[in-house]
Formats: structure tokens, sequence, C-alpha cells
């Protein structure tokens, strides 16, 4: 499946940040790329639909094998 290079980026960013965080939440990407929280959101909603990402009931962030 082709990825956009929007999509590479944030996938990129979330590794990043798990990196230095240990736990990613989207405030922290919004953060990081200085984006608004409604962008991140929605990106983060077709990252999950596309199978690159999951979400944990509390909100943080997991790249799926896809989204490595």
């Amino acid at each position: 499946m082709k990825i956009h290079e929007s999509a590479e980026n944030y996938l990129e960013t979330i590794l990043i940040l798990q990196k230095r965080l240990g736990q990613v939440r989207s405030i922290d990407i919004a953060s990081e790329l200085s984006y608004s929280k409604p962008s991140v959101s929605v990106a983060m909603k077709n990252l999950r639909e596309n199978g690159y990402i999951t979400v944990s009931p509390e909100g943080y962030i997991h790249l799926t094998e896809s989204g490595i």
C-alpha cells in the first residue's frame, strides 16, 4: 500500500517521540510538529483506520508492524 508523505512524517514523529518519551499521545505530536490538535486528530484517525497505529483507551498511540 502506498503511504503519503504526510502520513510517513506522522509515523516518523511517533517513532521519535516513543524513543524520547516512552509513551505518545496526540498532544505530544501536535506540540512536536506545531500542528493544531484537530489536524493531528484527523491524521491519527486515518492512520488507525489504515492499520498503521493503535490507540489505547487512555489515548496512547502505538505503531503497528505496518507503521514501523
